[in-house]
């Protein structure tokens, strides 16, 4: 196979997508996260009220009732800041390309936004440790490559975790599978009699629904460490850390991107370089989070040391 070599041909009807950029920018489960009302929104985020439920019940009540004021508690989500680092791009290199490098590069910045994006969404989906309310569970099939498969019972265990939770709206169960868990349950699958509980599209071959939950995949989700603690976004896997599937309630989370600006100087105004550059790169402020610290959870694979 021919070897690449640092660097872009400048002579013409050389075609500059022959080498394709082989990326996962799967980011389909952000389309059922909720987006806020926009009188919420905020030049600062977005300004949540809740209020604490302290109405009781009774049954052949034999005294008096006597009216209680219902307190409430209100939270402000600040934004983050999203941005991609900047690109510069010389006069030299566009004379005598036969594409347009700069629309390429734009491009580029657009594909790694989106998958900068999604990482950020997971992680801030992610439980940072389990909980009574977000259940983290690790898995304890056959070893393999290092680490416990999933299995059909560590899947009912966990669901039954999130019954226990009373996520009332059935629309609004969703749980990302890492690659690992896919290609863990369609094993497991295969070689039981759950083939019914586990729905697979026969069209794409992609996991759909076990009960409520219904799926989506990516190859790219958050890492746990051999603790059960979340990894912090952008942090390098040790040997010890176990990708996880993410499991959110949808009517708890909150997503949205306030707008993505294209930052760029220009080249006409270079009057210092004896190849006049520009510089690129996406600035935009966005959020997502939990609306409460209830109704998340995550399947980790458990080391098989």
């Amino acid at each position: 196979m021919a070897q690449e070599v640092d660097g872009l041909w400048l002579e013409q009807f050389v075609e500059p997508q022959l080498l394709e950029d082989f990326r996962n920018y799967i980011d389909d489960f952000i389309g059922v996260l909720k987006r806020p009302n926009p009188s919420a929104i905020d030049k600062d985020g977005i300004r949540f009220n809740r209020l604490i439920n302290n109405v009781g019940f009774h049954v052949n009540k034999n005294s008096d009732f006597v009216a209680k004021s219902m307190s409430g508690k209100k939270t402000l989500v600040e934004y983050d800041k999203l941005d991609t680092d900047p690109t510069e791009c010389t006069d030299a290199e566009l004379r005598a390309m036969a594409f347009d490098k700069e629309a390429a590069i734009r491009v580029e910045h657009t594909n790694s936004w989106k998958i900068g994006v999604r990482d950020y969404v997971l992680h801030k989906l992610a439980p940072s440790k389990n909980s009574d309310k977000m259940p983290v569970m690790v898995t304890t099939g056959e070893k393999v490559d290092g680490r416990k498969r999933l299995t059909y019972k560590d899947l009912v265990n966990f669901y039954n975790k999130l019954m226990k939770l009373n996520l009332n709206d059935m629309n609004g169960w969703y749980m990302v599978l890492c690659d690992e868990h896919v290609a863990d349950l369609i094993l497991d699958r295969a070689s039981t009699n759950n083939n019914r509980d586990i729905v697979i599209d026969p069209k794409t071959g992609k996991l759909v629904r076990f009960y409520k939950i219904q799926f989506f995949e990516n190859n790219d989700c958050p890492y746990y460490n051999n603790a059960g603690n979340l990894k912090s976004l952008g942090s390098t896997p040790v040997e010890t850390d176990q990708k996880a599937s993410i499991f959110f309630y949808a009517p708890n989370t909150v997503y949205h991107i306030e707008g993505v600006e294209v930052l760029k100087t220009d080249r006409k105004t270079d009057t210092r370089s004896k190849d006049p550059k520009n510089e690129m790169r996406l600035h935009s402020y966005g959020l997502c989070d939990k609306k409460q610290e209830h109704g998340f959870g995550a399947i980790v694979s458990a080391n098989a040391a």
